[in-house]
């Protein structure tokens, strides 16, 4: 669609996930990203981070932004020692688990592609984080970067104009190509410029 409604924001998707994970796993005292002291951490936590953004050059919704197929990670992170009768290296692979399937076709929110999970992992590889057990959940969703060529019409604002241009003649290298079909659409011409109306004419 041409008009399709794809236009977000880094902050507001990080805003969604970590609004959504808070909310349904309240047992979790820390849902963050990119904490900058990571020793001192409230557990059991779980720590969001954009890790990569793959470009995907055949996807283009009509609005001119590109589309990337943005990768997630949720860290989740409780003591490795046991002081209940819950063992900790279990009790992480089961809220690793229940993290994997929420995440599944969520949006946050926002209007980009649903999450498609990538996998569950165990995490020993961060020197910070060597006092907890971490496993990480990994997904990947569309989301379109950049402004919308279609930004202000959705909010009701009608073009005084409209031209047609045939593929592969497109483009602001062919606008001399193009035609105006305003009136065959039913759409009203719009009033002349007075300015451009040369003196003495009504």
């Amino acid at each position: 669609m041409a008009n399709a409604n794809t236009l977000t924001t880094l902050d507001a998707v990080h805003t969604g996930i970590i609004s959504a994970i808070a909310a349904q796993f309240t047992a979790l005292k820390t849902v963050a990203a990119y904490p900058m002291d990571r020793k001192a951490l409230t557990i059991p936590a779980c720590l969001i981070e954009l890790t990569e953004m793959t470009a995907i050059n055949d996807e283009d919704p009509g609005t001119e932004q590109q589309a990337v197929y943005a990768r997630f990670e949720a860290r989740l992170i409780i003591g490795f020692r046991q002081t209940s009768e819950k063992n900790p290296k279990l009790e992480i692979r089961k809220l690793a688990a229940a993290v994997g399937a929420f995440v599944r076709a969520k949006r946050w929110g926002c209007p980009i592609g649903p999450a498609e999970l990538i996998g569950i992992y165990q995490d020993d590889f961060d020197p910070e984080l060597d006092q907890y057990e971490v496993w990480r959940v990994e997904w990947q969703q569309i989301i379109h970067l950049g402004e919308s060529v279609w930004t202000g019409y959705d909010e009701g604002e009608v073009p005084q104009r409209v031209y047609l241009g045939i593929a592969p003649e497109i483009g602001p290298d062919h606008i001399d190509d193009y035609v105006e079909i305003t009136g065959l659409l039913g759409i009203p011409e719009p009033p002349p410029d007075v300015s451009e109306i040369p003196e003495g004419e009504p």
